[in-house]
């Protein structure tokens, strides 16, 4: 047996054993839908409730949204390339909950989830938005108190959006090739850069957005066939 064929064989085998540990591993409360639900419900809440306090806006108010997103997109890049694939003595559990366990699980030729438990490894634990909106908290106020109080608001708002289309982005990424959401276009050409991410040899150097490769094109993290 050639030695690439049984270094495959453990890869597989060590891929199932951490499949069946995260199944029984998962608490007998948990549920994968309110996983998903949570945050999606807390973000989109948080904009209906800023679109509510919006007063008269000025034109130059809105360019707090493209601002903020484009922000949103760079700390995305930063955080999964300094963060979860190089472990930091202050953020230990999120580089064990990604670079160990996510791309074991999930490999750039098997992507896909084969049981709903299986999110857990998938989406951001469920208070993660709440914990954003908190840490965030401060440049809203600064915003309010030194631009405008709608400028503080969009910027909430947006971060907010962000990391709800994060969640549904990603995961849509690791669904079935038959499901309906994976037949869209522009979720099969980003699941096909974030499918490139989770090959082992590329995961450290290339394609660290999960949501629009932006700043991966600014900073020239994109693969391209041949780089190495």
């Amino acid at each position: 047996m050639r030695a690439s064929h049984v270094g495959e064989v453990i890869a597989d085998t060590g891929r199932e054993d951490l499949r069946a540990r995260i199944v029984d591993e998962a608490p007998g409360w948990y549920s994968p839908v309110a996983h998903l639900l949570f945050p999606s419900f807390f973000g989109l809440f948080v904009i209906v409730w800023v679109a509510s306090k919006l007063t008269p806006m000025q034109t130059w108010e809105w360019a707090v949204v493209p601002l903020t997103w484009l922000l949103s997109n760079a700390s995305e890049w930063r955080v999964h390339k300094r963060l979860l694939h190089k472990r930091r003595w202050f953020a230990t559990a999120l580089y064990d909950r990604h670079s160990p366990e996510h791309h074991m699980l999930f490999t750039h030729d098997d992507m896909v989830v084969r049981s709903r438990t299986e999110w857990r490894k998938v989406l951001l634990p469920a208070w993660a938005i709440v914990l954003l909106a908190i840490g965030v908290s401060p440049v809203t106020a600064g915003l309010w108190r030194w631009v405008s109080p709608n400028t503080g608001l969009l910027f909430l708002a947006t971060a907010m959006g962000y990391v709800v289309s994060y969640e549904w982005l990603h995961l849509s990424y690791h669904l079935a090739a038959d499901h309906p959401v994976s037949k869209l276009g522009i979720v099969r050409r980003l699941g096909r850069h974030h499918a490139t991410h989770h090959n082992p040899e590329l995961m450290q150097k290339w394609n660290f957005n999960v949501t629009i490769p932006l700043t991966d094109l600014a900073v020239g993290t994109v693969y391209r066939d041949g780089e190495g």
